[in-house]
């Protein structure tokens, strides 16, 4: 490693074969910042260039396009060798997304001999419309190497993999040693070279479970290397070896540890990658969904159904208001009772029980600890967890099928309108989920002026952890107001989303920033969900809900108890108003007496608002341990008495104000600007500040 000034280098090797993309992503990479000259004692041409990232700076260097590390031929010798010279920091070897079966058998071969790897799929954006499905936690699990998918079209994963170079480099994320592939029958004759020539200058300066391989492969170049440093004898013992596996198995060594490797590799796709084909139904879909005219509100009408039937098989909502204004109350009832959120209320609420019997009596800070503080603040969370599957699902099922890109290009049309393209329809739907994934896949979005009006913007998309809080609140106000509030709710915040975006637009064409939205996106085949595929991606996005509610959820569960167990003096509160969290609420509670609360309403909610800056869900669980029920509807109409106005408005407020901690600190890091994160901070604020005050006032003018 060198250093430039005060600059720390960071030398990557640059690996792949012969038409993956490896010269297209070497230059954009290096922004054409290029030196070429040819390899010492060649005539092959060198690239290498340079990249300034996170006071780094990186020297890429561009080894030719090879298949594999035989070194049979000139390529192969000055890849090998570059890599052997311990030059490298990191390593990227570029496997092409759409035959990953062809292009990863030189990745085994460099995890064998250098283990600062990192796996890049190149072509990432044609992937999914040749009908492949590459699972890249999987591949990263497995192989103990990071993974990035990156396209060159539309600019997907390139400041992810800049990030992981650096962690990578850093020691943070991959491999400490080499990679081990089992040999099987072989693995004896390995062992026998691996005797031979430990502890010789060879295996001193190489791993010498590769170094024995490859001798048994017939390497010459490392066969004089050892024939200089051990001498004749071992040389002799290491070729006798090698005709030993000649005379019993009737092939050559290379020839079975390819075969070993590319057994290795099917095994290892065979978890990770799956390819589908098209179903004669594909032209069906095309007309109904790229249509002009209706396509657009197919689109729409599609997704609305898609979460009706989630809400509905998770609280019964809306189609129980729907049985109730029928007259069939019992059916209603049901639904209500034997939903899935229900069924996970049920069982929240006797582990609840079954713990605070446990803890002894007489110690009540500990009994309050556990049932009000862990299990109510994250269990009240948790009872969402089937709702957050289920989107997740079904999200999966569109995503997988090929129906949600078709989705993305029917509403192209609409998203023109406020200055967006069809490419803006992924990030959207991916914050329906979680805002996080949403800004940081506007990476893929060719515009720079409409990522940047993106990342701006989509904070207002309600994520699945609003909708845990809107659902809560709107489970307070009774019959079919209930469902008028959620839907007022999501038509609020995607009408502020396409307000906003469309003032960022003039803004922008006043300015001169005038260019036309495109799209640019291949259309996957239709085809029926694969159920590996779907649990995939269903598996990702509730994982990340577990860890929050594991991690983020418990910690502030814990915090907001101690808050409100205790006063200023540290001594157990009679009551929350006298606690720590009361007085900490109370500076900003005035700013809720617009919504008509009283001084005791307003520190509740302020304070639940304030921990909900860190988490959304939090919200709910530190509403439950304030008012000490679990149930929503009685915390809030019954224990801190709000009317139906106060909780319309303040379940605007919550679904339009900063969602999270997280999600602020992805606009800075794709933003790389304090003054842009503070202005979403500052914009998110006062829109739900101002919408909350004016809800209620219209509220309390029609009743």
């Amino acid at each position: 490693m060198g250093d430039r000034g005060e600059t720390r280098e960071i030398t990557v090797a640059v690996m792949g074969q012969p038409n993956v993309g490896k010269s297209t992503l070497f230059n954009i990479l290096t922004g054409r910042n290029i030196h070429v000259a040819n390899w010492p004692g060649v005539t092959v041409e060198k690239h290498e260039g340079w990249r300034l990232y996170r006071g780094y700076s990186i020297h890429f260097v561009d080894l030719p396009g090879i298949y594999g590390l035989s070194a049979s031929t000139l390529e192969e010798v000055i890849a090998r060798n570059y890599l052997l010279s311990g030059k490298p920091d990191v390593v990227l070897v570029l496997v092409d997304s759409t035959i990953p079966e062809r292009t990863m058998y030189l990745l085994i071969e460099v995890l064998e001999l250098f283990p600062k790897t990192i796996i890049v799929f190149t072509k990432a954006d044609l992937a999914h419309a040749h009908g492949v499905h590459i699972n890249p936690s999987i591949l990263s699990h497995r192989l103990g190497v990071p993974v990035v998918m990156v396209s060159s079209v539309t600019g997907l994963g390139f400041y992810e993999l800049l990030d992981t170079i650096v962690k990578v480099y850093e020691g943070r994320v991959g491999r400490r040693d080499v990679l081990r592939v089992d040999y099987g029958e072989l693995e004896a004759f390995i062992d026998g070279v691996v005797e031979a020539v430990e502890g010789s200058e060879v295996s001193k300066q190489y791993p010498v479970r590769w170094v024995s391989v490859r001798l048994l492969e017939g390497d010459s170049e490392l066969l004089e290397k050892v024939r200089a440093c051990c001498g004749e004898d071992v040389v002799r013992k290491v070729l006798g070896i090698r005709d030993e596996v000649i005379r019993i198995f009737h092939r050559r060594p290379e020839e079975l540890f390819a075969l070993k490797r590319f057994n290795y590799l099917n095994n290892l796709l065979s978890k990770a990658v799956v390819r589908v084909g098209r179903l004669g139904i594909h032209r069906f879909f095309d007309k109904l969904f790229l249509n002009t005219l209706y396509g657009p509100f197919i689109s729409l009408a599609f997704l609305l159904l898609v979460f009706i039937i989630v809400f509905t098989l998770n609280t019964g909502f809306p189609l129980n208001i729907v049985f109730e204004s029928m007259g069939l109350s019992e059916l209603a009832c049901f639904l209500e009772d034997y939903s899935l959120g229900s069924l996970m209320e049920y069982a929240i609420g006797f582990l609840g029980d079954l713990v605070g019997s446990a803890v002894p009596g007489n110690q009540e800070w500990l009994h309050s600890l556990v049932v009000d503080g862990v299990i109510g603040g994250v269990g009240a969370v948790l009872a969402f967890l089937p709702l957050i599957f289920l989107v997740s699902l079904f999200l999966a099922i569109l995503e997988d099928s090929g129906i949600a890109p078709r989705i993305a290009v029917s509403l192209h049309i609409l998203f023109k309108r406020i200055g967006l393209s069809g490419h803006a329809v992924f990030p959207i739907v991916l914050s329906l989920g979680c805002n996080v994934p949403g800004v940081i896949a506007t990476r893929a979005t060719p515009s720079f002026r409409e990522r940047l009006r993106l990342i701006t913007t989509l904070a207002f998309i309600p994520c699945q952890a609003r909708l845990v809080v809107v659902l809560a609140f709107a489970s307070a106000i009774r019959g079919v107001y209930g469902l008028a509030i959620v839907l007022l709710a999501y038509l609020v915040s995607f009408t502020v989303f396409a307000i906003i975006n469309k003032l960022l637009l003039v803004y922008d064409v006043r300015r001169g920033y005038s260019e036309e939205p495109e799209l640019l996106l291949e259309l996957p085949p239709v085809h029926k969900p694969l159920p590996k595929v779907v649990w995939w991606l269903t598996w990702d996005s509730t994982k990340h809900f577990l860890k929050k509610a594991g991690s983020i959820i418990f910690l502030l569960s814990i915090i907001v108890w101690f808050l409100l167990y205790y006063t200023p003096a540290l001594e157990p509160a009679s009551s929350p108003s006298e606690s720590i969290g009361a007085l900490l609420a109370s500076v900003f509670s005035p700013l809720l007496y617009p919504l008509g609360l009283d001084s005791r309403q307003a520190w509740m909610m302020t304070f639940a608002l304030m921990v909900g800056f860190i988490a959304k869900e939090a919200v709910i669980g530190t509403l439950s341990i304030i008012s000490g029920e679990e149930d929503m509807a009685t915390a809030l109409r019954g224990v801190i008495g709000l009317n139906d106005a106060q909780i319309a408005s303040l379940t605007l407020f919550t679904i339009l104000y900063v969602p999270c901690l997280a999600t602020i600190a992805v606009v800075y890091m794709e933003s790389r600007s304090w003054k842009t994160t503070l202005a979403v901070i500052a914009l998110m604020m006062a829109t739900a500040y101002i919408v909350s005050v004016l809800a209620y006032l219209i509220s309390i003018a029609f009743t």
